[in-house]
């Protein structure tokens, strides 16, 4: 069915994640909130409190659509890999749900706009802004500063990474994202799972078959190319 969603989205053009499209939406209400009943404590505008219970409700209705779209997007473009950023998304998304129905229940139940509810309203954007900060490590993870160069063939390459692989591989460091690292990839001899010979390494370089069908690739002057 996930599948059948987003093939269907694709032949309409759409290709990117759903998830992003709707989680501004319950993070926004959620700094609302607090803002709200920030402002209502310390100016005592008493109107604004129910404004901030407005937007925890909204917060509510809007996070389960939002968290159901997120898992569709975790099975269909990370094949369901438990990768750490996820975990954390996981977690605190299942502990934001809770603080923002704590904070209805007071807010509504509970009489008189007291600090135990702007507690809860501060809880609900911790994690917010907890879930923000790993859904960005799971995107861009950490990065080099962008390369120099702006066109030409590494450019074109650098964009095409991105689009395709920078989901699975990691470009500065060995771990393990859902397939493996690419930091220092071409300095080994075959590649880490399927073996094959790596065509950049410094051992099939010094081949003299290897040289001869690749002689234009690499100039003599070349520092890279060891002579046999």
């Amino acid at each position: 069915m996930i599948e059948f969603i987003y093939q269907t989205l694709t032949n309409f053009g759409y290709t990117h994640p759903l998830h992003p499209t709707l989680t501004h939406v319950p993070i926004g209400l959620v700094i609302g909130a607090f803002l709200f009943a920030l402002a209502a404590l310390i100016f005592r505008w008493t109107s604004l409190i129910q404004t901030a219970r407005h937007c925890v409700i909204l917060a509510v209705i809007v996070a389960v659509p939002t968290a159901l779209l997120g898992i569709m997007d975790w099975q269909h473009f990370y094949g369901g890999a438990l990768l750490f950023p996820i975990k954390m998304k996981l977690v605190l998304a299942g502990v934001l749900l809770i603080f923002l129905v704590l904070a209805v229940i007071f807010g509504l139940f509970g009489g008189k706009f007291t600090w135990v509810v702007m507690a809860l309203y501060a809880l609900c954007l911790f994690s917010a802004v907890g879930l923000g900060y790993f859904g960005g490590e799971l995107v861009y993870g950490t990065k080099a500063p962008e390369a120099s160069v702006t066109e030409g063939p590494a450019a074109e390459g650098a964009m095409v990474f991105k689009q395709n692989c920078s989901a699975c591989h990691l470009t500065d460091s060995t771990a393990n994202k859902i397939g493996p690292g690419l930091k220092g990839i071409f300095k080994l001899d075959k590649f880490p799972i399927s073996g094959k010979p790596v065509s950049g390494s410094p051992t099939l370089i010094k081949s003299t078959s290897f040289r001869k069908q690749h002689r234009e690739l690499w100039p003599v002057s070349s520092s890279r190319v060891v002579w046999s």
